[in-house]
């Protein structure tokens, strides 16, 4: 199976030589790497073109500035392998990182979409790992919980890797403007409303790299920049819903059925459980709540005929 890497980079001549090197370095062979420069200002360009002269593997795309979700888009639309690895310009990965996601790719023909764990690098140096027991878990669906509780399941751009049967649903993906940063959380909200089944590989194999301009990582939040980010979060749900039409019609008492029966798929973590447990009970106390203001509505409606 080809493996395509899509390396968005914006003003990172400093870091991307030593992405693209991480990729050509792996002990996996069959990659073709597209690395997209999102319109830099520093001297990227000579540095991405250097690279695509001595290495056939790289396409290089030079774009004006849109930001990183155009970055995404551009790359995937260029893209021929079957499945799409995303790294940012600063990060690296493992030297077989791509062999063993891969390997569970080929191995689980229903994973549809895959992170791993990460290690920091730079200014701080930690493993995350999320509290998974096994070394390669199979979460099964996160649609529904992801519709009504809005969670983001997954870990940074660098670790994320989707088959390309599941991006070709929802690849274009709108509001590039919305997401000029951060565009991972589109990547990981819409491949769970998508219901594309995900996995998580207990591994730290790709060096997430924590410098000064890191445009999430130790930053402060903005209320105003979140309350943005809640409409545009808004805006991307609503388009999923009304290309997957289940979140049209499930409701009340089939939502909570629909809802248990997603939390059995897979292995969940407590903390995934937890999160089913509170939208189960949220869910029924609506249910009791609409079916009280019906009965109540009747009762005032037999009370003005009489």
């Amino acid at each position: 199976m080809l493996a395509s890497v899509l390396i968005n980079n914006y003003n990172y001549a400093s870091f991307v030589e030593e992405a693209v090197v991480s990729v050509l370095n792996q002990t996996y062979s069959k990659i073709e790497i597209i690395l997209v420069d999102d319109g830099s200002t520093d001297n990227s360009r000579d540095c991405i073109e250097k690279l695509a002269a001595a290495h056939k593997s790289i396409t290089p795309v030079f774009k004006s500035n849109g930001g990183q979700l155009s970055a995404f888009n551009a790359g995937v639309n260029l893209a021929r392998g079957e499945v799409l690895f995303f790294l940012d310009a600063d990060d690296l990965y493992h030297k077989d990182y791509i062999e063993k996601a891969m390997a569970i790719y080929r191995e689980h023909p229903t994973c549809d979409f895959m992170f791993c764990a990460l290690e920091q690098c730079g200014a701080s140096n930690q493993q995350v790992i999320q509290p998974f027991s096994d070394r390669v878990t199979d979460l099964g669906y996160t649609g529904l919980i992801t519709y009504t509780r809005q969670l983001w399941i997954g870990e940074p751009t660098s670790t994320l890797s989707i088959r390309r049967s599941l991006a070709d649903q929802f690849f274009p993906i709108p509001y590039e403007q919305d997401w000029r940063i951060r565009a991972d959380d589109c990547l990981i909200w819409l491949a769970s409303l998508y219901n594309g089944r995900k996995f998580y590989l207990k591994e730290p194999l790709v060096f997430y790299r924590i410098h000064g301009n890191n445009q999430f990582f130790g930053r402060k939040k903005n209320p105003t920049e979140e309350h943005y980010r809640d409409l545009c979060r808004a805006k991307l749900f609503t388009q999923a819903s009304e290309q997957v039409k289940q979140y049209q019609y499930i409701r009340g008492y089939h939502l909570y059925k629909a809802l248990l029966q997603e939390a059995a798929t897979g292995t969940k973590n407590e903390d995934l459980l937890k999160k089913y447990r509170f939208a189960l009970k949220k869910n029924q106390e609506v249910s009791i709540l609409s079916r009280w203001k019906y009965r109540n509505r009747i009762k005032k409606m037999l009370r003005t005929l009489a």
